[in-house]
């Protein structure tokens, strides 16, 4: 197989289809991209959601801090990294 000269779907950009790459979509059954890769990539990170940081205090020993998870709707406690590492130090993490 020859490499493939493709043109984006989205942005009309050429882009190429390496020999290997096609080898492999077609070794598992898919089709040939019709985005370039920025465009696919673009489409991974806005179909993931996007994130949000919350301000928050260290619920072991009230440091200031920013986590991904909303203190309002945590299941467990927020903790900042040092508290989380020494708990962890006294706590197994297999055993419940």
């Amino acid at each position: 197989m020859a490499d493939v000269v493709q043109t984006c779907a989205e942005c009309n950009k050429k882009f190429l289809i390496l020999d290997k790459e096609q080898e492999f979509l077609k070794k598992k059954g898919l089709r040939l991209p019709s985005l370039c890769p920025s465009d696919r990539q673009a489409r991974r990170v806005k179909d993931r959601g996007e994130r949000v940081l919350y301000r928050t205090t260290c619920q072991q020993c009230g440091a200031n801090m920013i986590t991904s998870y909303d203190p309002q709707k945590a299941r467990s406690m927020v903790l900042c990294q040092k508290c989380y590492l020494a708990y962890f130090e006294k706590h197994d993490p297999i055993q419940p």
